[in-house]
């Protein structure tokens, strides 16, 4: 059974790439354009990893991002912070505070991101 992927990003061409890459892959993917409309597909969806972005409308990616860490539900998904916040200061809120298995800046390079992500659900 495929892997089930979120991509959360309110840029839809960033949201259209990642998904066809990811389903070229062999991914199973579901896209939300902010984190109000992510939440239900995460619910519908539980997947096994998101990519999601910060900077977004309304419910940001690090409220996101706590939400899926606070939800017994999501204990096993998979977390990759796909932004354009590059700082040490936002990786370690990222990574070591809201606890995101992976920290990636854009602009990025897919053929890591890919990488990244087999090495996460243990497809590498």
């Amino acid at each position: 059974m495929a892997k089930k992927i979120v991509v959360v990003d309110d840029d839809y061409s960033i949201r259209e790439l990642l998904e066809v890459n990811l389903k070229y892959y062999g991914y199973e993917v579901r896209t939300a354009g902010d984190g109000m409309a992510a939440l239900g597909v995460l619910k519908e969806t539980l997947p096994d990893l998101v990519i999601l972005d910060v900077i977004m409308p309304e419910l940001d990616g690090w409220e996101l991002c706590k939400i899926i860490r606070d939800d017994h539900e999501f204990e096993n998904t998979k977390i990759v912070m796909l932004t354009a916040k590059g700082h040490d200061k936002d990786r370690m809120i990222g990574k070591e505070i809201l606890k995101a298995d992976e920290y990636i800046t854009k602009p990025f390079d897919m053929g890591k991101l890919i990488n990244t992500v087999k090495e996460l659900l243990n497809e590498s």
